[in-house]
């Protein structure tokens, strides 16, 4: 007891039977040993009654309370177990611990604002029906909203053209720092999807997502850049993984909703309204945000200084074309599969908003447990196998759940959610952050999403309009599902490990100085 714990936390003796915080994810921490002689004792020698005291405060800004029984109990239990299994694998400090905590609150704000199209497009196109009208050349007057799966592929493609807003911030990020750009995008996109709420038409509702999805775009990127930077080597899947956990419950916030939508024709606008509830909650999370250690440590250069380092490096050329590929590969079919999902479930099973909500919190809320899962593996195990065997079951499952109806549905997806999104998304989302230096990192992962969404283009048309030759969304998945299955050879044969390594060593770049400051 009297030596110091090195584990989750580091403690340093402070004095004789004191110790203080040396490392560890803490504001206030101290353990004090109280000995007294124990008189009477039996076993021949002496005894003694020693009280240990700890007191201790977590500096997780507003999720504390989800990680405050673990660390109750580990204290407790004299933290005889250096590192618990709920733990990460690096020790987390007073400030990346605290940065996590606000980069959480964005992740359920950004998870909210890019997830309102998708779960309402299906809804509002009803509103709308008789914006298609085309010429009288012999075609259909007015869409069938119902079953008209090209035109809301051509929305959602439109608003793909958010790439371009997306691009423009991770490129002002690498300029002039994560924080302040990142400050600016969550605000305009909570205001933008307010917007939506009064659109006049199905026009006004793409052009204010042009705006929301692109900026939450961006900002998706700008958190995962915020938490490489920050997080300790073997942490790094960890911290990722408990920010997909959070923007998932930002995304679970629109289903919890979605019922608005049976309420009546507009129904849907509620949900878009509720956009502005988040504004204030963002600025303030964003505002406590440090700058982070290494975009403060970096030479600051020139845009086009930086875009030529790319340019002039063989290895970064060959590493972004790599994640951009993988990228594109992965949303030609992952896009199209979560986008038409409430169309499918709505037209093909029958389902309404109540049970399209329902049957979207019973099969996604498990993927807490894969998620979690899948961030302690990929630090430990490594990312290319959790992140190749996450890919393999994540599509399978998904493309099985469209040919599937009545109980085998509700198992098939949830199986899909937990052990393929579950695994995959903190395995390999870690990437494009690993992968690229400092001045680099934001507009790299900017140009891999530009990727990504020309595969979401690719594939929102593809299956759009197979599905609705078809007349069946199956059949069209199944085509797109080559995307990932050659992903996975890729993920397996071409992408390199960086389990464990540092973003320095990764890059080949100066060790950052590991002294600095805490958040006050």
């Amino acid at each position: 007891m009297r030596r110091p714990h090195d584990g989750v936390l580091l403690e340093r003796t402070a004095e004789p039977d004191v110790f203080e915080l040396a490392e560890g994810p803490f504001t206030r921490y101290t353990r004090t040993l109280s000995v007294a002689p124990h008189l009477g004792g039996t076993s021949g020698g002496a005894e003694h009654a020693v009280t240990e005291e700890t007191d201790w405060k977590l500096s997780i800004p507003v999720f504390w309370v989800l990680f405050w029984l673990p660390f109750w109990l580990h204290v407790r239990r004299g933290m005889h177990v250096a590192s618990p299994w709920w733990a990460p694998g690096g020790r987390l400090d007073t400030r990346a611990a605290t940065v996590i905590g606000y980069l959480g609150i964005l992740a359920i704000v950004n998870g909210y604002i890019g997830t309102v199209i998708g779960q309402t497009l299906t809804f509002a196109a009803d509103e709308f029906c008789g914006e298609f009208e085309t010429a009288a050349d012999g075609l259909r007057t007015c869409v069938d909203p119902a079953h008209d799966k090209s035109a809301r592929a051509n929305v959602f493609t439109i608003a793909r053209i958010a790439v371009v807003l997306s691009l423009a911030l991770t490129i002002a990020a690498d300029r002039y720092g994560r924080k302040k750009a990142m400050a600016i995008a969550v605000t305009v996109s909570c205001a933008a999807t307010a917007l939506g709420a009064f659109a006049p038409s199905l026009g006004f509702v793409a052009a204010t997502q042009i705006v929301a999805r692109g900026l939450a775009t961006g900002v998706s990127i700008l958190i995962a850049v915020f938490a490489a930077e920050e997080l300790p080597a073997r942490s790094r899947a960890y911290g990722v993984s408990m920010l997909v956990l959070l923007a998932g419950l930002g995304s679970g916030m629109v289903v919890w909703v979605l019922p608005a939508a049976d309420i009546a024709e507009w129904g849907w606008r509620i949900v878009y309204g509720l956009g502005i509830l988040f504004l204030p909650v963002a600025a303030w999370a964003a505002s406590k945000l440090p700058t982070t250690r290494r975009f403060a440590a970096m030479a600051r250069t020139s845009t086009k200084a930086s875009l030529g380092q790319l340019r002039s490096s063989p290895l970064l050329r060959r590493r972004l074309l790599l994640l951009g590929a993988g990228a594109m590969l992965a949303t030609v079919f992952s896009t199209p599969a979560s986008q038409f999902d409430n169309q499918f479930l709505r037209d093909e099973l029958g389902f309404s908003a109540s049970r399209i909500s329902l049957f979207t919190i019973v099969t996604s809320t498990p993927i807490g447990l894969g998620v979690l899962a899948g961030g302690m593996l990929a630090d430990r195990l490594g990312r290319r196998p959790i992140g190749a065997i996450g890919t393999a079951i994540g599509a399978s499952m998904t493309l099985l759940s469209f040919f599937s109806a009545g109980a085998m549905i509700w198992i098939v997806r949830a199986i899909g959610v937990v052990l393929g999104a579950g695994l995959a998304i903190p395995a390999l989302a870690v990437y494009g952050p690993e992968l690229f230096p400092t001045r680099l990192r934001s507009t790299a992962n900017g140009i891999i999403i530009a990727f990504a969404v020309t595969g979401s283009v690719i594939g929102l048309q593809l299956v759009g309009r197979l599905s609705e030759r078809w007349d069946a969304f199956g059949p069209a998945l199944a085509v797109a599902a080559v995307g990932p299955a050659i992903l996975v050879v890729m993920i397996i044969t071409l992408y390199p490990e960086t389990a464990n390594l540092t973003l320095e060593e990764i890059n080949d770049e100066p060790e950052l100085d590991s002294d600095q400051p805490q958040i006050g």
